[in-house]
């Protein structure tokens, strides 16, 4: 059996204000016939948008989007935004649900829509060796702080000796806005043999509008060395 889910796309969109945007949200979840719409803005709660239910669009008050499509299995439903600002800025959800409570809704994964005030601007990443303050066998940290990036669609992940590492990986939530641009912070913890001898890469993922690229910085374990 295909397991039950619900599909967004695009995962990530910029526009300029003024521009129309188009989110697409489709199921394969059989006898599913309605497709709720959310928006969540920043520190925010979700906000129902309206759904979509027999093809017809039904929209909660003073909600300014139009839907389209349909909300059954294997159809496409449409959130469309004109003239965008840039509060429309924000992640969109669409849930397939059943007309009854006691039925789940399936919610997507989202698609985050960035109306731009500035212009697109890659991150620069830096590793920042653990302090000399960490006693000699105790774990150390790494600091990864990736700067300088507008806007704030990007993801960390940490790598030992090319392998990717999730444990003792600590990132923040969101990244920091100052001015123009973002900042986050990603820490690894290792122990003081791991950091003697292997060698650490803080790898950023950013999304430039078109594509995914990366971004790294590797640092080489103090081999020898009596921190």
């Amino acid at each position: 059996k295909m397991i039950d889910q619900v599909d967004q796309n695009p995962t990530d969109m910029y526009k300029k204000p003024g521009e129309t945007a188009q989110l697409n949200c489709s199921h394969n979840i059989q006898d599913y016939y309605i497709i709720l719409w959310y928006r969540q803005s920043e520190n925010q709660q979700m906000q129902l948008l309206g759904y979509i239910y027999y093809g017809k669009a039904n929209l909660e008050p003073g909600v300014t989007v139009q839907m389209g499509g349909g909300a059954n299995q294997g159809e496409t439903s449409t959130l469309t935004t004109d003239e965008l600002s840039l509060n429309s800025s924000a992640v969109y959800f669409c849930a397939a649900s059943y007309h009854s409570a006691a039925n789940p809704a399936y919610f997507g994964q989202g698609t985050k829509l960035t109306v731009l005030e500035y212009n697109v601007t890659a991150p620069t990443v830096k590793i920042l060796p653990p302090s000399s303050k960490e006693c000699k066998n105790k774990k150390k940290t790494l600091v990864c702080v990736a700067s300088g990036f507008y806007p704030d669609h990007v993801s960390v992940f940490w790598q030992i000796d090319e392998v990717t590492e999730t444990n003792g990986v600590a990132t923040d939530n969101n990244a920091v806005r100052k001015n123009e641009s973002y900042s986050i912070t990603s820490r690894l913890r290792v122990s003081a043999k791991d950091w003697r001898s292997r060698t650490f890469t803080c790898t950023v993922t950013f999304f430039n509008g078109t594509d995914y690229k990366q971004y790294s910085d590797s640092l080489k374990g103090a081999a020898g060395k009596s921190i």
